[in-house]
């Protein structure tokens, strides 16, 4: 009975040593990593900030198939985030949310781990020469509890590794997209402008021609206004019949506008566009028309209207087809 007396004693001081020195150990936690990409920023911020594409580079979204995933605010951007429900005990359920997303910057995420409690992240993007050095980060608070004080001691070593890992796969996503010239689509929001245009039926063989001569009637128009040309020209195709179009051809402007003729103008509303740019010849636009009209069905985003492109570069200033850079544009909800 001694014996056990005295074990029980020894097993009672060992336990308050435990707990004592617990509250010595960091109530704070952060496990950081690094890796650089050989892709540029935007291509490596898209691949975080569209909460989608996490199932191609995280490693707790691969370790279970059958993960339950609902997204919710599109699951992209600012204020998107993800729920999931496992039933692996090595990813379990929970939250995660972007907190805070600043274009080809920084992303800021929040983890809701239900009862293990909430931690923060962070992703920052530093890009030199084409290249992007990636930060990942993770940050969590352990309060008083002893027990999770001792167990902070091992999450670099046991979160470490995955965040590595995951670093390496959005490496290898983000340098195949480079090498493919895959296109990055974005939703982004154009504030509303006022316009000169003209809208005609155009036989699809003629449309080259025909927006030829609307944009010269159209920069005639401004320069005989006074007006103020304020972006670049634009096309938007309301509609295709076989090979009938309904084409209309504008340019921004900024100043009082006297109408005339086929010419109109108006104010374009402020909407939200799933956006892609097009690089090299205009023969080409339709591989990138397909590959934003994929994304948005892949992303469950529906078409509120004609798609839209902005020809970012002036053919007669650029003569070079290759350099030649097109915003195509469509709207969603």
């Amino acid at each position: 009975m001694k014996k056990l007396k005295k074990f029980l004693i020894g097993l009672l001081l060992f336990l308050v040593a435990i707990v004592i020195i617990a509250f010595f150990l960091p109530r704070k936690v952060h496990v950081e990593r690094q890796g650089v990409i050989d892709a540029p920023a935007k291509v490596v911020f898209n691949q975080i900030n569209n909460l989608r594409s996490w199932n191609k580079w995280a490693v707790w979204n691969q370790i279970d198939p059958n993960m339950r995933i609902k997204y919710q605010n599109n699951g992209i951007g600012e204020n998107a985030s993800y729920t999931w429900e496992s039933d692996n005990k090595n990813v379990g359920s929970g939250k995660l949310t972007i907190t805070a997303s600043v274009p080809y910057d920084s992303i800021a995420t929040e983890m809701d781990f239900m009862e293990e409690g909430i931690a923060t992240g962070y992703f920052l993007f530093d890009e030199q020469n084409g290249k992007t050095t990636i930060t990942w980060a993770f940050d969590t608070d352990l309060g008083n509890n002893p027990f999770a004080r001792w167990m902070g001691l091992m999450f670099d070593a046991m979160i470490g590794p995955d965040f590595k890992k995951g670093i390496e796969n959005l490496k290898i996503v983000s340098e195949t997209i480079v090498q493919e010239k895959r296109p990055i689509v974005e939703l982004v929001t154009v504030p509303e402008f006022s316009y000169v245009s003209i809208r005609k039926h155009v036989q699809l063989e003629d449309i080259s021609t025909q927006m030829g001569i609307y944009y010269g009637q159209l920069m005639q128009f401004i320069n005989d206004q006074g007006l103020l040309r304020t972006d670049m020209p634009y096309a938007i195709y309301h509609q295709i019949d076989g090979t009938l179009v309904d084409l209309e051809c504008g340019i921004p402007v900024d100043g009082t506008v006297v109408t005339e003729g086929e010419i109109s103008s108006g104010k374009m509303p402020r909407k939200t566009y799933a956006e892609a740019d097009h690089f090299g010849s205009y023969s080409n636009l339709e591989k990138t028309h397909n590959f934003i009209q994929q994304w948005i069905t892949d992303n469950n985003f529906t078409l509120t209207g004609g798609p839209m492109e902005k020809y970012l570069t002036d053919p007669q200033q650029v003569p070079d087809e290759s350099k030649w850079v097109t915003g195509i544009y469509y709207p969603v909800r």
